[in-house]
């Protein structure tokens, strides 16, 4: 019984989005180990010559990608490129094989082999084009008598380490998708969290604040990481990179506004405000941390209803804004800001949420 309720809750953190994100690390350990022993037992099994390239390909492809998208489009370029490079080279073979035998001509069509391959690499597939001359010129460089022979099975064998890593991809994914939301929804909860210490009205311990700029460093990282991903995530979503990029812009907004709030929250006077006007400011605030909160948890893939910003107080805050001294005002104008950015934020992820979403996710939201 023990060991089926283990097992049990390790398939409910595997099959859960969140805890992969959570255990990528350890996820993308395992799954690098298990692809090099697949690699290195093909080529013992099928005595393979020079099968030390399967895993030589593995690692290349999969030591420092982790994400599904990146690695997917890496590998596909990958198996391209060794095969044009190698179709590539064995026409300038058998060419000067049977006509040029090492005349100018056979260097001048070597060197605009190369030069395409250059100039290629400078673009939108670069990583196939580089494959590809460098795998003709292991074919074209090789030595001894069986060369060609060695260069060829070279080639294949990287054809096969990729497929490898196209399995080991999918049966294990992480993909750069749940990587970005999830980073997204951290970042959300954070400022929902340091948001509500700064509006809280009380003074903040020294300690603390240290405490709070290292969490607001933290979220410039997965800021700086969500931007790294936003390639690979547009290739599996489907999600225009014009659409990512304003998600981008808005969390970015948001952080830094956050980030002026806590700077200038030590300094702050404290106005002289009616009961009404606390209230009304004390209202606004939790209603600000409270859509910070649900944006969170819909990133998280824990919230169906739709979730609407309400600008209900937005003209009596702007008046009151209007009325007190001017550091008072900016807190005020910037947590406007705030909420503006965010509004923005959730009519754009929700207009996209059927694919940034999981399939389990959907259905289970359904």
């Amino acid at each position: 019984m023990k060991h089926t309720l283990r097992i049990r809750k390790w398939l409910a953190e595997w099959t859960d989005p969140y805890k992969r994100y959570r255990h990528q690390r350890v996820i993308h350990t395992v799954r690098l180990a298990a692809a090099v022993v697949a690699a290195s037992l093909v080529a013992y099994l099928l005595n393979l010559r020079h099968g030390e390239w399967i895993a030589m390909t593995v690692f290349v492809l999969l030591g420092t990608v982790p994400y599904q998208g990146a690695i997917t489009s890496k590998a596909y370029e990958r198996i391209i490129g060794t095969v044009l490079g190698m179709g590539a080279g064995l026409a300038l073979l058998w060419l000067n094989h049977n006509y040029l035998h090492y005349s100018p001509q056979f260097f001048l069509l070597l060197g605009i082999a190369a030069a395409a391959s250059g100039w290629l690499s400078l673009g939108r597939h670069g990583y196939a084009a580089m494959l590809a001359g460098l795998t003709m010129c292991m074919l074209l460089g090789g030595t001894g008598s069986h060369w060609i022979q060695d260069g060829v099975m070279r080639a294949v064998n990287v054809v096969i380490g990729a497929l490898i890593v196209l399995l080991a991809s999918m049966l294990i994914p992480i993909k750069s998708t749940l990587m970005w939301r999830f980073s997204l929804a951290d970042n959300m909860e954070a400022c929902a969290r340091l948001f509500s210490i700064i509006t809280a009205h009380k003074t903040i311990p020294e300690d603390a604040v240290e405490t709070l700029w290292a969490e607001q460093r933290d979220m410039s990282a997965r800021l700086v990481k969500t931007r790294a991903m936003m390639p690979a995530a547009a290739h599996e979503t489907k999600i225009g990179a014009d659409v990512l990029e304003s998600i981008q812009q808005s969390q970015r907004n948001i952080i830094s506004s956050v980030n002026l709030m806590l700077a200038g929250v030590s300094k702050l006077p404290k106005p002289r405000l009616s009961p009404d006007e606390e209230k009304l400011i004390s209202s606004h605030f939790a209603a600000l941390r409270h859509d910070l909160h649900l944006t969170a948890m819909l990133l998280k893939g824990r919230w169906r209803p739709r979730i609407t910003i309400s600008f209900a107080q937005e003209e009596a805050v702007r008046t009151l804004a209007a009325k007190l001294p001017f550091e008072t005002q900016g807190f005020l104008w910037t947590s406007l800001t705030i909420r503006a950015e965010l509004a923005y934020l959730l009519a754009v992820l929700q207009q996209q949420r059927k694919r940034w979403l999981t399939l389990r996710e959907r259905v289970r939201l359904r």
